[in-house]
This record gives C-alpha cells, structure tokens and sequence, in this order.
C-alpha cells in the first residue's frame, strides 16, 4: 500500500475514533444554550477520557488531547470551542493534527489534519484557561 494511504488511513481512523468518544462523553448532542464555560467543562473532560484510546491505538498527544485552545468564541448561533494538538505513533512519527470543535447545540466534531497543520501561536494549552 502507498505509505501516504496508509498514513491518511490513520488520520481517517484517529478522527472517527476521537468523534466517537466526543459524542459519548457529551451524550450526543451539545445542549443549544451551552455557555463557553460549558464547552470548556466538556473539553477537559475529553482530555481524561483519552487514556484508553492512547493505550489502544499506541498513540501519544503533543500537548496533551485535546490540547491549545483560544478559548471560547463568541458566534451568533453560540458559543464555538476549538482545540488543537498533535498525534505521534508509538516511535514518535507525526500522524496528524487534531482539531475539535464544540458548538452550541452541535454534535462534537473532530478532524486530524495532514502533519504540520498550522494552529496559531496565541493559542494555549486548555489548563491555562482553569
């Protein structure tokens, strides 16, 4: 298999795995009236659910999931979390870049963009907005 399949393969799956467990620690979808405290609430708990799926797939995060934020935007429909952070496989070897998005009222969102995705310098690590 060409080795940029296989690599996308795994993004594809990373993204699918993280989805699903975002959907099941939010309980599906994110209440319509979710304040940005709300979504930061939810994103931490994202971060203590990661282990397992770490463990599982012999993955580590970069800083860890779900990583920098700018914090909570102010959108006309609600509320709009995003976060970002690194995947490396077990020998250190960049997978991708991790992208959450919370939204009011939305199913959470995850996505893993190609390695060396930009993610803006302001941003910082979710622990720092507590």
């Amino acid at each position: 298999m060409d080795p940029s399949l296989d690599l996308q393969a795994r993004r594809l799956f990373l993204s699918a795995a993280l989805t699903t467990q975002a959907v099941r620690t939010a309980g599906g979808r994110l209440p319509a009236g979710s304040a940005g405290e709300d979504l930061l609430a939810l994103a931490r708990s994202l971060g203590e659910g990661s282990s397992g799926l770490m463990r599982r797939y012999h993955l580590r995060f970069e800083p860890p999931y779900p990583g920098l934020t700018v914090g909570a935007e102010r959108l006309p429909a609600g509320p709009r979390l995003v976060l970002a952070c690194e995947a490396l496989d077990e020998e250190g070897s960049q997978i991708g870049v991790v992208f959450t998005t919370l939204i009011s009222g939305r199913l959470p969102q995850v996505s893993v963009a190609p390695a060396g995705a930009h993610v803006p310098e302001e941003w910082r690590p979710l622990a720092d907005l507590f």
